[in-house]
């Protein structure tokens, strides 16, 4: 459910950016990634960087780091796979985040002490370290 995203929600959200005081934006709620958001995610990821550059942006997804990569890897080089452009899509997204929280939250696994994540399966990714080290790399532990 939710309220749907429309021209006055985006330029509230820039008005927002454009604040000083404001480090960046966290994309969570749902999956930003789930199949129906990415057209919207990516324009939306795209305008920002392009608009705020040094602006942080967060993401949350219940995909994991290694499959997003994975899954990049793979379809990558076969353009005409019908799955290949949402997870080209997801990994162009991942690529200009800074932080990604990976991991479906896991109610068993719920940890209250844990910065900025929820469930201890979940990991906090350092997105631009990962990609220039081509490893992953925690954000914090």
């Amino acid at each position: 459910s939710g309220i749907p995203f429309d021209e006055p929600a985006k330029q509230e959200i820039f008005n927002e950016l454009s604040k000083d005081y404001i480090s960046g934006i966290t994309f969570s709620g749902g999956d930003p990634l789930h199949e129906n958001n990415l057209d919207e995610v990516l324009k939306l990821v795209k305008e920002i960087r392009i608009s705020f550059p040094e602006k942080t942006i967060w993401l949350y997804t219940g995909y994991t780091f290694d499959e997003l990569k994975r899954k990049y890897n793979d379809y990558k080089y076969t353009p005409f796979a019908p799955i290949a452009d949402e997870w080209l899509t997801r990994w162009e997204i991942i690529s200009m985040c800074n932080v990604l929280v990976d991991g479906e939250y896991i109610d068993a696994e719920r940890d209250v002490t844990l910065k900025w994540r929820g469930s201890k399966n979940q990991r906090v990714i350092d997105v631009q370290k990962s990609l220039a080290e081509d490893k992953m790399i925690l954000y914090c532990n």
